[in-house]
């Protein structure tokens, strides 16, 4: 979906990092919620990671989501944004394959893995106003072994699901500029669609390949974003 990209520009443009953070929040949950539903006709959604993960995450977000508008997020997104680096660098860097097949956890530990991943990007889902996908994405596809066309229609269905839990608090909050989402959103859900109908007809090494740029480049962008006010003169 891209948010970082959205929210950078919404918080200049609205001039408040609380609403820029809530709209964008709130577009992005539109967007995905169209693309999850051609995911889902496409057979592309996992219903047991949408309840491990999703649920969880939906809960945390919506209780982190009423407390952005006092928690200061440029650690977080320091954090998030150099998590995006090193994972999408790691996933363009070839490797060769294992002469065996790494063991598979076992069901109880996968389980809380998954609640425990689900609750903690939740949580700052709701506190930065992103739906963090990008991190959801490499770790179901590398760690999981999730096939990307999945990975990508489940990782969309979860965001929908966290988004609607925060938007619900954002909302509530009063801080979501409803002219702003009322402009952009329908653009978003006509690119989400028109994004998803295309992702089982790609291949899957050049989705993943895809998916490790854009880390990269949203990772840079955000570095970018928090570099930019230390560079200014007082």
């Amino acid at each position: 979906m891209l948010g970082q990209l959205r929210v950078a520009l919404l918080v200049s443009v609205l001039g408040s990092p609380a609403v820029g953070a809530a709209t964008s929040l709130a577009i992005s949950t539109a967007g995905t919620l169209v693309g999850t539903l051609r995911h889902a006709q496409g057979g592309r959604v996992d219903p047991w990671l949408l309840a491990t993960i999703g649920a969880p995450s939906a809960l945390a977000a919506f209780f982190t989501a009423r407390l952005a508008g006092v928690v200061d997020p440029r650690l977080l997104k320091l954090a998030i944004a150099l998590a995006l680096l090193l994972t999408g660098a790691g996933m363009l860097r070839p490797r060769p394959a294992p002469a065996d097949p790494p063991p598979v956890p076992k069901r109880s530990l996968a389980l809380l893995a998954e609640i425990a991943v689900g609750a903690a990007l939740g949580a700052i889902s709701g506190l930065v106003g992103l739906l963090l996908g990008s991190l959801r994405l490499p770790a179901m596809i590398r760690y999981a072994r999730v096939a990307p066309p999945i990975a990508v229609g489940t990782n969309m269905a979860i965001g929908a699901v966290t988004g609607l839990s925060a938007g619900v608090a954002t909302f509530l909050e009063g801080q979501v500029h409803l002219a702003a989402f009322a402009i952009v959103t329908p653009l978003t859900a006509l690119g989400a669609s028109l994004g998803a109908r295309r992702t089982g007809a790609l291949d899957p090494a050049t989705l993943r390949t895809w998916i490790a740029w854009v880390l990269v480049a949203t990772a840079l962008i955000m570095l970018a974003e928090l570099a930019l006010p230390l560079l200014r003169p007082t």
